[in-house]
Protein backbone atom coordinates (compact mmCIF):
# COMPACT_ATOMS: atom_id res chain seq x y z
CA UNK A 1 0.00 0.00 0.00
CA UNK A 2 3.24 2.38 -0.54
CA UNK A 3 0.74 4.03 -3.15
CA UNK A 4 -1.78 5.11 -0.92
CA UNK A 5 -2.98 8.69 -1.75
CA UNK A 6 -3.51 11.47 0.61
CA UNK A 7 -6.38 11.98 2.46
CA UNK A 8 -10.01 11.65 1.51
CA UNK A 9 -12.34 14.65 1.85
CA UNK A 10 -14.97 14.28 4.57
CA UNK A 11 -17.64 12.55 3.12
CA UNK A 12 -20.51 10.00 4.31
CA UNK A 13 -18.71 7.96 1.90
CA UNK A 14 -15.91 8.10 3.54
CA UNK A 15 -17.56 7.82 6.94
CA UNK A 16 -18.66 4.41 5.78
CA UNK A 17 -14.73 3.31 4.48
CA UNK A 18 -13.43 4.74 7.90
CA UNK A 19 -15.65 2.28 9.76
CA UNK A 20 -15.42 -0.53 8.01
CA UNK A 21 -11.48 0.10 8.24
CA UNK A 22 -12.49 0.14 12.00
CA UNK A 23 -14.65 -3.54 11.81
CA UNK A 24 -11.81 -4.52 9.84
CA UNK A 25 -9.05 -4.15 12.44
CA UNK A 26 -11.95 -5.60 15.34
CA UNK A 27 -12.26 -8.45 13.20
CA UNK A 28 -8.41 -9.33 13.34
CA UNK A 29 -7.81 -8.52 16.67
CA UNK A 30 -10.81 -10.99 17.75
CA UNK A 31 -11.18 -9.78 21.14
CA UNK A 32 -13.44 -7.23 22.73
CA UNK A 33 -11.25 -6.68 25.49
CA UNK A 34 -8.31 -5.10 22.97
CA UNK A 35 -7.88 -1.88 25.40
CA UNK A 36 -9.03 0.76 22.51
CA UNK A 37 -11.73 3.44 22.52
CA UNK A 38 -13.19 5.10 19.31
CA UNK A 39 -12.98 8.84 20.40
CA UNK A 40 -12.70 10.45 17.10
CA UNK A 41 -13.73 10.50 13.27
CA UNK A 42 -16.92 8.55 13.29
CA UNK A 43 -18.58 9.52 16.85
CA UNK A 44 -20.56 12.19 16.15
CA UNK A 45 -23.22 10.30 13.91
CA UNK A 46 -22.98 7.37 16.74
CA UNK A 47 -23.95 10.67 19.10
CA UNK A 48 -26.58 12.26 17.14
CA UNK A 49 -27.79 8.70 15.83
CA UNK A 50 -31.29 9.37 14.07
CA UNK A 51 -31.54 13.04 15.63
CA UNK A 52 -30.56 15.63 13.23
CA UNK A 53 -29.32 16.01 9.69
CA UNK A 54 -26.74 14.29 7.61
CA UNK A 55 -23.47 14.64 9.27
CA UNK A 56 -20.38 15.81 6.72
CA UNK A 57 -18.37 12.28 7.68
CA UNK A 58 -14.93 11.49 7.81
CA UNK A 59 -11.99 9.55 6.19
CA UNK A 60 -10.61 8.54 9.79
CA UNK A 61 -10.77 6.87 13.40
CA UNK A 62 -9.29 8.10 16.03
CA UNK A 63 -8.59 5.35 18.41
CA UNK A 64 -7.35 6.00 22.59
CA UNK A 65 -4.74 3.29 23.79
CA UNK A 66 -6.48 3.31 27.11
CA UNK A 67 -3.21 1.56 28.49
CA UNK A 68 -0.08 2.54 30.81
CA UNK A 69 3.18 1.97 29.48
CA UNK A 70 4.09 -0.65 32.35
CA UNK A 71 0.94 -2.07 31.28
CA UNK A 72 1.35 -3.38 28.11
CA UNK A 73 -0.86 -6.48 27.52
CA UNK A 74 -2.77 -6.85 24.38
CA UNK A 75 -0.83 -3.87 22.28
CA UNK A 76 1.38 -6.50 20.55
CA UNK A 77 -1.71 -8.12 19.11
CA UNK A 78 -3.49 -5.20 17.79
CA UNK A 79 0.14 -4.52 15.89
CA UNK A 80 -0.17 -7.88 14.72
CA UNK A 81 -3.62 -7.67 13.50
CA UNK A 82 -2.95 -3.85 11.45
CA UNK A 83 -0.53 -5.39 9.48
CA UNK A 84 -2.53 -8.64 8.88
CA UNK A 85 -5.49 -6.65 8.03
CA UNK A 86 -3.25 -4.97 5.36
CA UNK A 87 -2.70 -1.72 7.36
CA UNK A 88 0.62 0.29 6.61
CA UNK A 89 2.72 2.71 9.04
CA UNK A 90 2.97 6.01 8.22
CA UNK A 91 6.68 5.76 8.94
CA UNK A 92 6.98 9.89 8.86
CA UNK A 93 4.54 10.08 11.61
CA UNK A 94 6.86 7.43 13.21
CA UNK A 95 3.94 4.69 13.63
CA UNK A 96 1.26 6.20 15.16
CA UNK A 97 -0.88 6.55 12.37
CA UNK A 98 -1.58 4.25 10.01
CA UNK A 99 -3.15 3.27 6.24
CA UNK A 100 -5.01 1.52 4.44
CA UNK A 101 -7.48 1.27 1.59
CA UNK A 102 -11.19 0.33 1.52
CA UNK A 103 -12.37 -0.30 -2.13
CA UNK A 104 -9.47 1.40 -3.35
CA UNK A 105 -9.75 4.17 -1.40
CA UNK A 106 -7.73 5.76 1.63
CA UNK A 107 -8.87 5.63 5.45
CA UNK A 108 -6.55 6.22 8.38
CA UNK A 109 -6.26 5.01 11.29
CA UNK A 110 -4.85 7.37 14.54
CA UNK A 111 -3.83 6.08 17.56
CA UNK A 112 -3.79 8.43 20.88
CA UNK A 113 -2.89 8.15 24.45
CA UNK A 114 -2.73 10.39 27.36
CA UNK A 115 -0.30 9.85 29.46
CA UNK A 116 0.60 12.87 32.08
CA UNK A 117 3.99 10.89 33.24
CA UNK A 118 4.93 10.97 29.89
CA UNK A 119 5.73 14.30 27.63
CA UNK A 120 3.07 15.43 25.00
CA UNK A 121 4.57 13.74 20.88
CA UNK A 122 5.02 10.71 19.86
CA UNK A 123 5.96 7.54 22.42
CA UNK A 124 7.14 4.08 22.10
CA UNK A 125 5.24 0.87 23.22
CA UNK A 126 6.92 -1.52 24.99
CA UNK A 127 6.37 -5.29 23.02
CA UNK A 128 5.82 -3.39 19.73
CA UNK A 129 8.18 -3.01 16.03
CA UNK A 130 6.64 -0.34 14.91
CA UNK A 131 2.88 0.64 16.68
CA UNK A 132 3.03 4.32 18.62
CA UNK A 133 0.81 6.28 20.31
CA UNK A 134 0.92 10.49 20.18
CA UNK A 135 0.13 10.96 23.54
CA UNK A 136 -2.14 13.95 23.47
CA UNK A 137 -3.51 16.13 26.36
CA UNK A 138 -7.44 15.77 26.99
CA UNK A 139 -7.84 12.37 25.17
CA UNK A 140 -8.16 10.01 28.14
CA UNK A 141 -11.41 11.58 29.10
CA UNK A 142 -13.28 8.79 26.75
CA UNK A 143 -11.35 6.08 29.44
CA UNK A 144 -14.18 7.22 31.81
CA UNK A 145 -16.99 7.40 29.96
CA UNK A 146 -17.88 4.93 27.34
CA UNK A 147 -20.03 2.54 25.63
CA UNK A 148 -20.02 -0.80 23.93
CA UNK A 149 -21.69 -1.41 20.77
CA UNK A 150 -21.97 -4.29 18.07
CA UNK A 151 -21.43 -3.45 14.83
CA UNK A 152 -22.08 -6.13 11.75
CA UNK A 153 -19.98 -5.49 8.48
CA UNK A 154 -19.06 -7.55 5.47
CA UNK A 155 -15.27 -7.68 6.25
CA UNK A 156 -12.73 -8.53 2.94
CA UNK A 157 -12.36 -11.92 2.92
CA UNK A 158 -14.36 -13.15 6.01
CA UNK A 159 -18.08 -11.50 4.66
CA UNK A 160 -20.29 -10.34 7.51
CA UNK A 161 -18.67 -10.47 10.44
CA UNK A 162 -19.65 -8.88 13.74
CA UNK A 163 -17.45 -7.22 15.89
CA UNK A 164 -17.74 -5.76 19.67
CA UNK A 165 -16.07 -2.23 19.36
CA UNK A 166 -15.95 0.44 22.73
CA UNK A 167 -16.94 4.22 21.60
CA UNK A 168 -16.79 7.31 23.80
CA UNK A 169 -19.35 8.14 25.71
CA UNK A 170 -21.75 11.78 25.00
CA UNK A 171 -19.58 13.26 28.03
CA UNK A 172 -16.02 12.13 27.24
CA UNK A 173 -16.41 13.19 23.57
CA UNK A 174 -17.54 16.64 24.66
CA UNK A 175 -14.96 17.31 27.01
CA UNK A 176 -12.15 15.93 24.43
CA UNK A 177 -13.60 18.12 21.94
CA UNK A 178 -13.95 21.02 23.75
CA UNK A 179 -9.94 20.58 24.36
CA UNK A 180 -9.31 20.29 20.50
CA UNK A 181 -11.07 23.23 20.02
CA UNK A 182 -9.27 25.33 22.00
CA UNK A 183 -5.99 24.45 21.17
CA UNK A 184 -6.18 23.16 17.70
CA UNK A 185 -9.35 25.20 16.62
CA UNK A 186 -9.42 23.97 13.31
CA UNK A 187 -12.88 24.18 11.48
CA UNK A 188 -14.20 20.56 11.65
CA UNK A 189 -13.41 20.55 16.11
CA UNK A 190 -15.98 23.57 15.86
CA UNK A 191 -18.42 21.45 13.30
CA UNK A 192 -18.44 18.67 14.83
CA UNK A 193 -18.26 20.50 18.56
CA UNK A 194 -21.68 22.09 17.76
CA UNK A 195 -23.26 19.13 15.27
CA UNK A 196 -23.34 16.98 18.79
CA UNK A 197 -24.64 19.56 20.86
CA UNK A 198 -26.93 20.59 18.74
CA UNK A 199 -28.28 16.55 17.74
CA UNK A 200 -27.25 14.66 20.74
CA UNK A 201 -29.58 12.03 21.88
CA UNK A 202 -29.82 13.64 25.23
CA UNK A 203 -32.03 16.56 24.07
CA UNK A 204 -29.90 19.35 23.15
CA UNK A 205 -26.90 21.42 24.50
CA UNK A 206 -27.88 21.60 28.35
CA UNK A 207 -28.96 18.40 28.48
CA UNK A 208 -25.83 17.58 26.92
CA UNK A 209 -24.71 19.59 30.03
CA UNK A 210 -26.57 17.68 32.84
CA UNK A 211 -25.28 14.58 31.40
CA UNK A 212 -21.74 15.49 32.02
CA UNK A 213 -22.42 17.36 35.28
CA UNK A 214 -24.25 13.84 36.69
CA UNK A 215 -21.52 11.53 34.83
CA UNK A 216 -18.49 10.15 35.64
CA UNK A 217 -16.20 13.15 35.09
CA UNK A 218 -17.57 16.09 37.29
CA UNK A 219 -14.50 15.57 39.67
CA UNK A 220 -12.65 16.68 36.22
CA UNK A 221 -14.92 19.62 35.62
CA UNK A 222 -13.41 22.32 38.02
CA UNK A 223 -9.90 22.20 36.41
CA UNK A 224 -11.37 22.35 32.93
CA UNK A 225 -12.98 26.23 33.84
CA UNK A 226 -10.31 28.06 32.00
CA UNK A 227 -10.83 25.54 28.66
CA UNK A 228 -14.72 25.93 28.58
CA UNK A 229 -14.27 29.75 29.14
CA UNK A 230 -11.75 30.14 26.28
CA UNK A 231 -14.30 27.79 23.86
CA UNK A 232 -17.02 30.13 24.48
CA UNK A 233 -14.54 32.98 23.26
CA UNK A 234 -14.41 31.68 19.76
CA UNK A 235 -17.89 31.09 19.73
CA UNK A 236 -18.59 34.93 21.45
CA UNK A 237 -21.05 35.94 18.62
CA UNK A 238 -21.65 35.11 14.94
CA UNK A 239 -18.39 36.33 13.29
CA UNK A 240 -16.32 34.43 15.65
CA UNK A 241 -14.43 31.75 14.65
CA UNK A 242 -15.74 28.89 15.96
CA UNK A 243 -19.60 29.61 13.86
CA UNK A 244 -18.13 30.80 11.05
CA UNK A 245 -16.18 27.19 11.20
CA UNK A 246 -19.35 25.17 11.81
CA UNK A 247 -21.26 27.06 9.16
CA UNK A 248 -18.18 26.68 6.47
CA UNK A 249 -18.48 23.07 7.54
CA UNK A 250 -22.16 22.40 7.36
CA UNK A 251 -22.32 23.89 3.64
CA UNK A 252 -20.25 21.47 2.33
CA UNK A 253 -22.33 18.94 4.08
CA UNK A 254 -25.41 20.56 2.97
CA UNK A 255 -24.99 23.13 0.39
CA UNK A 256 -28.57 24.59 0.42
CA UNK A 257 -27.78 25.25 4.04
CA UNK A 258 -28.08 28.96 5.32
CA UNK A 259 -24.98 30.21 6.46
CA UNK A 260 -26.28 33.00 8.80
CA UNK A 261 -28.69 30.73 10.60
CA UNK A 262 -26.16 28.12 10.94
CA UNK A 263 -23.63 30.48 12.23
CA UNK A 264 -26.51 31.96 14.93
CA UNK A 265 -26.81 28.26 16.36
CA UNK A 266 -23.05 27.41 16.65
CA UNK A 267 -23.15 30.95 19.00
CA UNK A 268 -26.31 29.72 20.48
CA UNK A 269 -25.81 26.19 21.13
CA UNK A 270 -22.19 26.39 22.28
CA UNK A 271 -22.85 29.66 24.66
CA UNK A 272 -25.83 27.59 26.64
CA UNK A 273 -23.71 24.34 26.65
CA UNK A 274 -20.91 26.18 28.28
CA UNK A 275 -23.00 28.46 30.47
CA UNK A 276 -24.49 25.21 31.83
CA UNK A 277 -21.41 23.30 32.21
CA UNK A 278 -19.86 26.57 34.22
CA UNK A 279 -23.42 26.97 36.42
CA UNK A 280 -23.09 23.30 37.37
CA UNK A 281 -19.02 23.09 37.95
Amino acid sequence: MADVPGEEERSPQARARAELALCTLAAHIADDTAPLIVLGGLMPEILTEGTGPQHLGTSDVDMLLVVHLEQTAGLARIETALVTAGFEAEIHQNGWRWRGRIDGYPVKLDFLCDLDTEPEGVIAIPGCQTLRANNLRGTGYVAHDFTTRELTADIPGRGPTTVTIRFAGLGGYLLTKCVAARYRGKDKDFYDLTFVLLHNRAGGPTAAARQLLDGNLTDRLPALKSIFLEVRERFYSVTSAGPKGFADESERADPSASGEQNRALAAAAVNEFIDAMLAGS
